[in-house]
């Protein structure tokens, strides 16, 4: 008997084995590490505190002055933002950030321009209900001279409220 059962086993566990490296995971765990902030990760952090600064500051010139005249701000489902219609609700009464984290920035340097990807943490209100969770966030940044100004974002919602407008209403039971 163990010698059929020894060849089915081994067979099993080889096949399981295929099967099992051939499926990717859905969402990799995150180990906890430290590295070390590259030259890049620390001018564009610098940078994206700068645009922080600007809209708690209600500093509209100020945010102006780091975007390109091109810049446009994309999130899903949503419209195209243009750069100065962001920069007026940002920097206007209705809109407020009360603190922004930033962690696990990367920088891709392209020379004339760097992709710098990071997730954020919010708390933010605007037209006075919260705008706050965590977020995933792309920009494409260029150089202008020797400055950089930010080109374009991207920016998804990954936990935290949703905004009312994309809330499903509860069904009643009437349809």
């Amino acid at each position: 008997m163990t010698g059929r059962f020894l060849p089915r086993l081994l067979l099993t566990v080889l096949i399981a084995t295929i099967f099992a490296a051939a499926q990717e995971p859905v969402q990799p765990r995150l180990t906890p590490r430290i590295s070390t902030a590259t030259r890049q990760v620390g001018i564009f952090t610098a940078l994206e505190q700068q645009i922080v600064l600007a809209i708690q500051k209600k500093a509209p010139a100020a945010l102006s002055s780091l975007l390109a005249d091109d810049f446009a701000i994309e999130e899903p489902n949503a419209d195209p933002i243009a750069g100065q219609d962001w920069v007026q609700q940002v920097t206007g009464k209705d809109y407020a950030l009360k603190s922004l984290i930033i962690r696990n920035m990367s920088v891709a340097d392209l020379g004339d321009a760097a992709v710098v990807k990071y997730e954020r943490i919010q708390q933010a209100t605007f037209q006075g209900k919260a705008s706050s969770g965590e977020f995933f966030v792309v920009d494409l940044w260029r150089k202008d001279g020797d400055s950089w100004k930010l080109a374009n974002r991207y920016v998804a919602r990954v936990a935290g409220p949703l905004p009312a407008s994309s809330r499903q209403p509860k069904p009643t039971g009437k349809e």
